[in-house]
């Protein structure tokens, strides 16, 4: 590579040549074919114009043998002078392409590449004088070319300014692409002037500012056949994705409350589930992600703490069963994708270290949910298990460089403080939109690439798009619903426990197993401020747990999926239809995934196809026990 140094440094030592050597063979691969031309070479036009010359003359002395010369030099001569105009021509065009490749040259010293060859730079609408120079400049360079800079383009108009003499702007910065488009503002219409320093960045900054809306477009045939998943677009427009398999392929969405990590994850799953991966999530907040738990594919959706701890210790015996896999001789390509969803990370594993405590095991030394997502992080991807962990505060522990090295994507949403520095390695004090707080407004940094502004995609609910009835919602949530169920239902099974110590219910804890299908047991979802009629309550009339007076309440309600609904129930399916006698619960034909419920109310009856793990109220009577 040929850098403008001083003459001293020919006294450069002899590992010089080879570091030269391998800058090089970093654009080997970026190397045009072939160089592009915009219309004729010169060389073709000065063929074309002696091809044409020869038949002018061709023609002259045909017509002279046949005795006519002067009608031969009359249909010769505009032909020799086309041939001439041509000739002229070729011989501008040579002249621009000089310029043309002076300008390569000069760029390609500026932009640090091998040769003018690694560059293709188009030129169009010269104009001035009888060379002139080109209104349009449209430079394509190799993706090794370092071109993060705020203000790299601008300085690319520097260098085209010092050698054409004309000023340009920055039209347009396609960095997808790596294109490059400069326009002469004096020779375009309008009140366009040339402007640089700053200002100009800072212009040209807000014209590429960021949407605060992108939704989340259908997937395409080609999409749900790859393993990228989309997670939404820069400042030019270019999508920008995130690929779960690739080494470090694990994610971590960091955000305060509202900044969009849910709308992310929701995304995620759905993403995930349509290509047909099974999914696990763990809901600390229980409600964040309601939304997927009957979706194809998501296996199961872990609220309460019990359960949680139950995936996350299943989670890790799956990975550790991929492991054997390997080991036995298993090729990590025939190991299905898998994805672990943890909402609220740091508030889980303390809830789970709390527990721990209070049935003694902390002292046992047994491991940590924090122990359990470490190794997760550090072996999973080896195996094909992606882990997707969610944390509100930028100074949490996983930011550390020990768990960084393993969290290959990192999104920033919302405004960014210093703690975020270890996980993003950029400055705290960057201004730019991505510190903006928008929901959804992100910084992404993927592996050891410089983090990028990005609005995140927007993708609906499945659970409030059902409920709002919004069509375009509707639509888009279908586009994603998997045709086919490749992976079933799962519940937490837990062996029986024959005394209520908190020992042995952390042993059940342990020794629980995820088994398919739907849970035909307590949902875990009971309503613990149930109302008591009989006793002291219902005498005095005096408020019962859940504030209520017992004179106005008859029985206790709890929460239960409606597969567990039978014939008798007094159950709450929906605000329209109130409480209603449930008459009949059948499977929906061919579809494994909903019921048929046939109610009776005050009002009339009716029927109500539902899924099969949507949770609904229902009302136990004063059985005399409570």
């Amino acid at each position: 590579m040929a850098r403008h140094e001083p003459a001293e440094a020919s006294t450069a030592t002899e590992h010089e040549p080879d570091e030269a050597g391998a800058h090089d063979r970093r654009f080997d691969a970026a190397k045009p074919a072939a160089p592009t031309h915009n219309g004729f070479s010169a060389a073709g036009l000065a063929r074309s114009a002696m091809a044409i010359a020869l038949l002018g003359a061709a023609i002259w002395a045909i017509l002279a043998v046949l005795d006519q010369p002067a009608v031969g030099l009359v249909l010769a001569l505009p032909v020799v002078a086309a041939a001439v105009g041509l000739y002229v021509l070729s011989v501008r065009r040579r002249l621009r392409d000089a310029v043309v490749q002076a300008l390569a040259d000069a760029l390609a010293s500026h932009l640090q590449v091998p040769g003018a060859e690694y560059l293709e730079i188009d030129t169009r609408q010269w104009r001035g004088g009888w060379v002139g120079v080109p209104h349009l400049l449209n430079v394509r360079y190799p993706a090794a070319v370092d071109d993060s800079s705020a203000d790299w383009a601008e300085q690319v108009a520097t260098a085209v300014h010092a050698e054409l003499g004309e000023q340009y702007v920055v039209a347009r910065h396609n960095v997808r692409d790596r294109r490059l488009t400069l326009r002469d503002p004096t020779r375009s219409p309008g009140q366009l002037s040339p402007e640089s320093g700053p200002v100009s960045s800072r212009r040209a900054a807000a014209a590429r500012r960021l949407p605060d809306h992108v939704s989340r477009t259908a997937p395409s045939a080609d999409d749900l056949a790859g393993q990228v998943i989309p997670l939404g677009v820069d400042s030019s427009g270019t999508r920008v994705a995130w690929d779960p398999l690739a080494p470090q392929g694990h994610l971590l969405a960091l955000g305060r409350s509202g900044s969009g990590k849910r709308v992310l994850l929701t995304g995620l799953i759905l993403e995930a589930a349509a290509r047909g991966w099974p999914v696990w999530v763990i809901d600390h907040r229980r409600v964040d992600l309601l939304g997927v738990r009957d979706w194809p594919n998501v296996q199961i959706v872990a609220s309460t703490l019990d359960d949680q701890i139950v995936v996350l210790n299943q989670a890790w015996r799956e990975m550790e069963g991929r492991v054997a896999l390997v080991e036995s001789g298993a090729d990590r390509s025939e190991l299905e994708p898998m994805m672990v969803v943890i909402h609220h990370f740091r508030e889980f594993a303390t809830a789970a270290a709390e527990a721990a405590a209070r049935a003694g095991q902390a002292s046992a030394g047994a491991p940590t949910a924090a122990d359990r997502v470490a190794d997760l992080l550090r072996h999973g991807r080896r195996v094909n298990m992606i882990i997707v962990l969610s944390v509100q505060r930028s100074d949490d522990p996983l930011l550390r460089d020990e768990y960084a090295d393993d969290l290959g994507a990192v999104v920033a949403l919302g405004r960014m403080d210093a703690h975020s520095t270890p996980a993003l390695r950029s400055s705290a004090d960057d201004d730019e939109d991505g510190t903006e707080a928008v929901p959804g407004r992100a910084k992404l940094r993927l592996g050891d690439a410089p983090p990028v502004t990005l609005q995140c995609y927007w993708t609906p609910d499945p659970r409030e798009a059902r409920r709002s009835g919004d069509a375009d919602d509707a639509t888009l949530v279908e586009a994603f619903r998997p045709h086919v169920v490749t992976h079933p239902v799962l519940h937490v099974q837990r062996p029986r426990v024959w005394n209520d110590t908190p020992a042995a219910a952390w042993k059940s804890l342990m020794e629980a197993d995820l088994a398919e299908g739907f849970s035909h047991g307590a949902s875990g979802l009971v309503d613990w401020s149930r109302a008591r009629s009989s006793g002291s309550a219902g005498a005095s009339g005096s408020a019962g747990p859940s504030g209520t007076r017992g004179k106005d309440v008859e029985g206790w309600s709890e929460v239960v999926m409606v597969s567990q609904l039978e014939p008798g129930h007094l159950a709450r399916l929906d605000d329209e239809t109130g409480w209603v006698v449930v008459e009949q619960v059948e499977a929906v034909e061919n579809d494994g995934t909903k019921v048929s419920i046939g109610w009776r109310g005050t009002d009339g009856a009716g029927s109500l196809v539902v899924s099969r793990t949507r949770t609904v109220r229902i009302r136990h009577m004063n059985d005399g026990v409570y």
